[in-house]
């Protein structure tokens, strides 16, 4: 295949080349997985998200894939390990995604560590507690786990790792490793593997209106959301990984998973701000009794998270004022820093297990699958570092409604890009005008498809002009409307990059030039173009932006 993957194409499929085996309603991360994993068993997979692929909390999270080193003590190790192993899965089957992270815990003399029973965690015996926490988290991860196993720092080594801590009470800390990934553009990989590699229908914008058993399977009714039109889709079996929102009703009824939502908030500033290095920090205690992360990302450093209940509207879950208070606070009490402004902050909603545990922060962050009706599998839950596996247990139960005997292969297929040689793709971008940092953070996106940018550039040396001076180049609006479905401003600038979370106008200024590329390629006219521009406002401003 071209690897050409446009919305107005794949529009046309949805409609037209029906009856599909599954369709999957939600465009996160698990759907994504799952439409890798089905599409690969040799069946005609189709799936719609009503907002855009990663709107949701598949790209707003704190961008770790990592055990959760803060579930041990909750005694979550099933939780911890199954994530730790899916390190090394992602680590092979898309390399340029996967980044070996090292963590810093200072130990200060009168703080303690959350989640910790208080008598064991101060004092003298919070070294002990974190040491035996930290032995526990190397074993689970087991032979071949990238990164290297935990030291103990003195407070002088703590300190030129960290020179930004606060060195009053500092008596040491640990380092361990972990790892980051890119959310968003994991997602966007996972639908392009299945699109590309399994011949999959992938739309944005397509709202599952309702559903009607139809003898074995089911037709759904979607309405195109840019068009306000509607169709109905037919398929053998339905999955829905919906998140936080309610799953699409049957005849009349509305099945539902018990779920709590909890939103978490992130701050984006200026690394050189905070004093912080390539390591990420773990401020160990807070008022709540939690831990907040400090991570390198981008050029730039995120804070998170809160941990909150949450009752509104789930499309555009936005920071309050008192959620960036609680995070600036705390980071200026461990931090040698004045309270600042963020550049940036965004909220992501948690779908969690309804345990009634009394709060968010200790719910269960354990996946739910169920199968209301007989071939319609819902989704729910679970961590971004554990979504292959919950993926495959979903699409296990797709695979034998329908009779098919296929097991997961999913920790052996590469995603696109994997495996090549980024060195030689940094290089050839540099060559054709693209600064070094620049193209560094454009193969880390794309990995091995970066050649196809490549292309365009030889074509088009023009489009290695910067957008915003964000280390995005010109060329990737052009790529991501032929080759990633990006359809409108917001798609580029929030989700295919990451342009308009960083800089003081979040890409208002790049705005015209993206809707002016996106209008070359996709065949906008002047009125369309314009409207793009004052939409993505709209979207930054929902956003809290």
């Amino acid at each position: 295949m071209s690897g050409s993957w446009t919305r107005a194409d794949h529009l046309r499929r949805l409609a037209d080349d029906g009856p599909f085996d599954v369709l999957i309603i939600g465009g996160g991360v698990t759907g994504c997985g799952a439409a890798v994993d089905l599409s690969d068993r040799g069946l005609r997979v189709a799936l719609v998200e009503q907002e855009d692929f990663a709107h949701g909390t598949s790209g707003r999270s704190t961008k770790l894939f990592h055990g959760g080193i803060r579930y041990l003590p909750h005694l979550d190790v099933h939780l911890v390990a199954e994530g730790l192993r899916e390190q090394k899965v992602l680590a092979r089957i898309a390399d340029f995604l996967y980044h070996p992270l090292r963590f810093v815990i200072p130990l200060y003399r009168d703080r303690g560590l959350a989640d910790a029973p208080r008598w064991f965690s101060r004092g003298w015996r919070a070294p002990l507690a974190l040491r035996a926490g930290l032995v526990l988290y190397d074993l689970l991860g087991g032979p071949g786990r990238p990164g290297e196993h935990h030291r103990r720092l003195d407070a002088a080594e703590t300190l030129r790792r960290v020179p930004g801590l606060r060195p009053e009470g500092l008596v040491g800390g640990f380092a361990y490793s972990d790892a980051q990934t890119d959310d968003a553009r994991l997602v966007i990989t996972l639908v392009k593997t299945a699109v590309r590699r399994g011949d999959a229908v992938a739309v944005g914008r397509i709202r599952a209106r309702r559903l009607h058993r139809d003898g074995e399977g089911y037709v759904v009714e979607l309405e195109d959301r840019e068009s306000g039109s509607g169709f109905d889709v037919r398929a053998g079996a339905v999955l829905a990984a919906t998140g936080a929102f309610d799953l699409p009703g049957v005849d009349g009824d509305a099945p539902h998973l018990r779920l709590v939502l909890s939103k978490g908030v992130h701050l984006i500033t200026e690394r050189n701000r905070l004093g912080i290095g390539d390591d990420a920090v773990v401020l160990p205690e807070t008022e709540d009794g939690r831990v907040l992360f400090v991570i390198p990302w981008l050029d730039h450093a995120m804070i998170g998270t809160t941990d909150t209940p949450f009752d509104g509207d789930p499309t555009h879950p936005r920071p309050e004022p008192e959620d960036i208070d609680y995070l600036v606070r705390h980071v200026v009490d461990y931090l040698d820093v004045e309270p600042f402004a963020p550049l940036a902050a965004f909220a992501g909603l948690r779908a969690l297990a309804d345990t009634r545990a009394g709060s968010t922060a200790k719910a269960s962050r354990e996946h739910l699958v169920a199968e209301p009706l007989p071939g319609y599998v819902a989704v729910a839950g679970g961590k971004l570092t554990t979504y292959r596996r919950i993926a495959a247990e979903a699409a296990d139960r797709v695979a034998a409604h329908l009779g098919v005997d296929r097991s997961s292969r999913t920790d052996r297929i590469g995603l696109v890009g994997a495996g090549a040689d980024l060195a030689a793709l940094r290089s050839g971008l540099v060559r054709l005008g693209i600064e070094e940092r620049a193209a560094a953070t454009i193969t880390g996106r794309y990995g091995g498809d970066t050649a196809r940018i490549l292309e365009i550039l030889q074509r088009r040396p023009d489009l290695a002009r910067s957008l915003g001076g964000e280390m995005v180049a010109a060329a990737e609006v052009i790529y991501a409307a032929r080759h990633e479905a990006a359809a409108t401003v917001a798609d580029v600038a929030l989700r295919r990059t990451h342009l308009g979370w960083f800089g003081a106008d979040h890409g208002r200024s790049a705005a015209p030039t993206i809707a002016e590329l996106l209008a070359e390629e996709l065949g906008w006219s002047d009125d369309e173009q314009r409207r793009a521009v004052v939409a993505y406002d709209e979207e930054l401003t929902a956003e809290g932006l």
